[in-house]
């Protein structure tokens, strides 16, 4: 008997890497608008300011690596909305637990942390505000992801019956639409022939229509794209290509076409493509680390973590880049890649600790309330005096 049997296979870790990778682009993001890490280096000027900008583009994949990860992961799901809405009621109930927590404790602390926006709300309000995490706290990216999560049964249920050459259609027509029209709509002199039809905001990403077309462009991945037995490097050097592309457009094209305020969306075709790729290098990078993964299972709780009002006002005060920044380039990136790892791993452990937390409390409800077992009339209680 194999001592394996029995025991739950333990997912491939490489794509675990991609995972972690997106989490801390998320807060390389953060550290670059809210901690003023981009705002110094432009004080700066020359080659700083050019550093920070390379940073920036290569860290605006986040949200699109994390989605197209789910995408390539959940795609090949039965059609099954129990375990969709089981699913989406995990990480509410996580929401809900950072809510409440992180508002009491913040409110405990004193009204000098109730800061939003630089404003104080009344504590009857905050108290109110965080029994309704998703829609009080702006947390724009995991109410679009919720809402992914109980419209992917639906789209895994359509792309499983397409043929690879319908699903690639698809995804053409889909790019050319979600990404390609609405960024050139945005853009001088393609927005004079090309408009966004009232779309608004679409163009920027942060909605679940691109959410959907992320993930089902990692469902393509999974489903027509062959594994390989190692990864290869060169989807690793486009991906850096990408970024240079994109620094590039955003320097040297003329103000009047406006790309600067659209090069970081989140739709712009070239970020898009920047996800396609690392997943393409990471989905065949095959080990096993249970350590990785475990790491890799916090990142929705370190996202919800840093992004919740109060939390967001009073880390960003504590990691302040604007005193760190300066002449070297060595040292910039060393404070700053060591402060997003930094931030990571703390809000990563505090995850854990929720999710022990969690694991304690459901064992000892299920001792609290499991059924006694009775036995048949006539037959004696087998406990021993």
């Amino acid at each position: 008997m194999k001592r394996e049997m029995g025991l739950k296979k333990e997912r491939d870790s490489g794509i675990e890497v991609m995972r972690i990778l997106a989490a801390l682009c998320v807060i390389g993001v953060h550290s670059q608008s809210h901690g003023g890490f981009m705002a110094s280096a432009r004080a700066y000027g020359g080659a700083v300011h050019t550093e920070a900008l390379l940073i920036y583009f290569s860290v605006r994949v986040a949200v699109n690596a994390f989605v197209i990860i789910s995408g390539y992961f959940m795609v090949t799901g039965a059609f099954d909305l129990k375990k969709s809405f089981k699913r989406a009621g995990n990480i509410y109930t996580r929401l809900l637990f950072y809510s409440l927590v992180i508002t009491a404790v913040f409110l405990l602390l004193g009204s000098d942390f109730w800061l939003v926006d630089g404003k104080i709300l009344p504590p009857k309000r905050a108290l109110l505000l965080a029994f309704f995490p998703l829609s009080s706290q702006a947390l724009y990216f995991l109410t679009d992801y919720l809402l992914l999560c109980l419209l992917a049964p639906f789209a895994n249920l359509a792309v499983q019956k397409l043929t690879k050459r319908q699903y690639l259609l698809l995804l053409v027509v889909l790019t050319l639409w979600m990404s390609v029209w609405l960024t050139l709509a945005q853009v001088w002199p393609f927005s004079i022939v090309f408009d966004d039809f009232g779309y608004g905001v679409l163009y920027g990403g942060k909605n679940v229509f691109h959410f959907v077309y992320i993930y089902l462009l990692g469902g393509y991945v999974r489903l027509h794209v062959k594994k390989r037995r190692r990864p290869n490097p060169d989807y690793l050097l486009l991906a850096a290509a990408t970024v240079f592309g994109n620094y590039l457009l955003h320097v040297y094209l003329p103000a009047k076409t406006h790309y600067t305020d659209i090069s970081g969306h989140y739709a712009n075709p070239i970020i898009v493509a920047e996800a396609v790729l690392l997943l393409l290098f990471f989905k065949d990078l095959h080990f096993k680390s249970r350590a990785v993964n475990r790491l890799a299972s916090t990142t929705l709780g370190v996202y919800a973590i840093q992004e919740f009002r109060y939390m967001k006002t009073y880390l960003w005060k504590i990691v302040d880049y604007r005193s760190l920044v300066g002449p070297s380039l060595v040292r910039n990136l060393l404070v700053f890649v060591g402060g997003v790892i930094a931030i990571y791993l703390a809000l990563s452990a505090i995850d854990l600790l929720r999710e022990g937390l969690f694991r304690g409390a459901g064992f000892l409800f299920g001792k609290l309330f499991a059924k006694k077992k009775i036995p048949p009339p006539g037959e004696k209680n087998q406990e021993t005096p």
